[in-house]
């Protein structure tokens, strides 16, 4: 299926905003090796690329969209505030760039004559504290985080635009993302899985928070950058929004057990693992225990998750070993 999908992304030109970061580098990277159509919008410099298209501006820039839209058949929306924590520090400029953007994509798409697919990179922590796992697209959303609050804002602003004829927007709601990528999430409150077994990999003990009996969704960056893609090309999901996530939780201690005892197996050093408590700055949603039901998602697209989480944690391990084998 996947062969299909990149079938028909060809000839058409894909834009990813956030294209530098964790999951965006991801995707330039498996549509590159398609060779399929780029351009990487990014705030900053980065290097050059053979073949892919730069548009170096911040994306709360409304001039610059006339141009993102005009030449692009497929948008994906990465970029923005990842951090719950920053949000609540500055909400402000969450709100910016997390709203701004979107609202001058959608204006410069009403401007235009193109009617672009845009896929944006939502969370599942906008269901808040969810009490009956698992959860599916028809829980309420409750956020308990201005970070989840803007993404909700975003969500709905996209469902409007596609029903009235502007764009043809889906939004994916992301479990925890982990596996190796060209770059790692900068937000301490993300990647925590990439984190805590690249320390562990360098000889550092991993730290587990309070008990460590909350659950999580765990899934695999790989299937996180094939789900894009699929709702890329999808027909039938234009204006909704979708749980993309393994379905299968775990607690945070079982994880990080996993963790532990794979590096230590990899590398002949034990692992110790040391549970301390949260601090008191800890945001509310840290307490909420998640599995997705990805049903929804997967019976619009066929599409499935492949890794499963020991096979991803392998994985991981296996890239951060490289690492250290090449300095």
């Amino acid at each position: 299926m996947m062969t299909d999908i990149l079938d028909k992304l060809q000839g058409k030109t894909v834009a990813i905003t956030g294209a530098s970061g964790y999951i965006g580098s991801s995707i330039v990277e498996k549509l590159r090796e398609n060779s399929i159509k780029i351009i990487r919008i990014c705030r900053k410099n980065i290097p050059e690329i053979g073949g892919v298209k730069d548009i170096f501006s911040d994306v709360s820039n409304e001039e610059i969209w006339h141009e993102i839209i005009e030449q692009s058949d497929v948008i994906l929306c990465l970029a923005g505030n990842t951090s719950v924590y920053a949000a609540e520090d500055n909400i402000e400029e969450s709100l910016m760039s997390s709203l701004s953007p979107i609202s001058h994509l959608v204006t410069a798409a009403k401007r235009s004559n193109r009617v672009p697919r845009v896929v944006f990179a939502s969370t599942a922590t906008v269901y808040g504290m969810t009490e009956k796992l698992p959860v599916s697209e028809n829980a309420k959303l409750n956020p308990i985080t201005i970070y989840d609050l803007h993404k909700i804002f975003v969500e709905q602003q996209l469902a409007m635009a596609s029903r009235q004829g502007s764009v043809s927007a889906v939004s994916l709601r992301l479990a925890n993302v982990y596996g190796p990528s060209l770059t790692q999430s900068s937000a301490r409150d993300r990647g925590i899985l990439n984190k805590i077994t690249a320390n562990s990999m360098k000889g550092q003990d991993i730290q587990v928070f309070g008990d460590g009996e909350f659950i999580r969704d765990y899934i695999f960056i790989d299937d996180v950058v094939s789900a894009f893609l699929y709702a890329a090309c999808a027909t039938n999901i234009v204006g909704q929004s979708f749980n993309i996530a393994s379905g299968t939780g775990y607690t945070i201690k079982e994880v990080f057990e996993l963790v532990a005892k794979n590096v230590s197996k990899t590398t002949g050093r034990e692992v110790k693992i040391k549970f301390i408590p949260f601090s008191e700055n800890t945001s509310p949603i840290e307490y909420r225990s998640y599995i997705g039901d990805n049903s929804a998602f997967r019976s619009a697209t066929q599409w499935l998750p492949q890794v499963s989480l020991r096979s991803g944690i392998d994985k991981l391990i296996c890239a951060y070993q490289e690492e250290v084998r090449h300095g």
